[in-house]
């Protein structure tokens, strides 16, 4: 941990894909102190991930306050109890004094990409059907039995997806997908003005209009049948690309 926290510090020289040397912190969830069922840069726990409203950002200041409290109910010393009481108010790992709201960017790839074959594609499978959905002929196999792709691929299927569905799942459905796939690409734009963050707002806004329809289309499912919620982390973290890019610049 010594090194990775020097690095979080000091950063560490490595080359970016155009061959240029770029100083890299530490870009690690550790960071934020938080648990895994928390959000890494605001004050949400799961239950909140699908709100349709950002929350407050995550300070150094409220997780030094919440090792405070950690600290004045328990011993330190005593790491059964210490660890139960630090379980209690979301803590996990040693980084106190880091500001994750400030530095932890958006990544299109895991964020986004990720996202989007995760969910946008496995609710319209569930609600239209495999066969159905495999009728794009771009993938040999077709799309429901696909398991990784690459950076291109994901793009692809994202520009393929919401024309494929629209007339094989509800209108309100199709509203919720083709508005979260506007949001992806949007957010990928090189320079991002007021007028594109105002995009991606309403974009975000419509979707959260219209998602309770996927669950009542039965889109959301588990291993142990139909989800009737969205706890899902990566959709928390679209509520601040616009906070992040207003205060870093366009996460691309």
């Amino acid at each position: 941990m010594c090194n990775l926290k020097l690095a979080a510090r000091d950063g560490c020289p490595m080359s970016d894909p155009r061959g240029d040397l770029r100083m890299i912190h530490t870009p690690l969830v550790l960071i934020a102190c938080m648990a895994s069922k928390c959000s890494p840069i605001s004050l949400v726990t799961a239950v909140q991930f699908g709100d349709p409203l950002p929350h407050p950002p995550r300070t150094r200041f409220d997780t030094l306050n919440a090792i405070e409290r950690a600290c004045t109910t328990s011993d330190p010393c005593d790491i059964t109890s210490f660890y139960k009481t630090c379980q209690t108010l979301h803590l996990n790992g040693d980084w106190g004094d880091a500001c994750p709201s400030s530095f932890l960017m958006p990544d299109s790839l895991h964020q986004w990409h990720k996202f989007f074959f995760d969910h946008p594609v496995k609710w319209s499978i569930n609600i239209m059907g495999g066969a159905e959905l495999n009728r794009v002929r771009h993938w040999a196999n077709g799309v429901s039995t696909l398991k990784q792709l690459t950076g291109q691929e994901h793009q692809d299927l994202e520009k393929l997806l919401p024309s494929v569905i629209v007339g094989a799942i509800t209108d309100e459905v199709a509203c919720a997908i083709c508005a979260i796939t506007e949001f992806i690409f949007q957010a990928q734009n090189l320079f991002l003005y007021d007028e594109t963050l105002h995009s991606l707002s309403e974009a975000l806004r419509e979707f959260h209009y219209y998602k309770d329809f996927i669950l009542t289309s039965g889109g959301r499912c588990g291993k142990n049948g139909p989800l009737h919620h969205f706890q899902i982390p990566k959709l928390e973290l679209m509520q601040h690309v616009i906070r992040s890019t207003q205060a870093m610049g366009a996460p691309y």
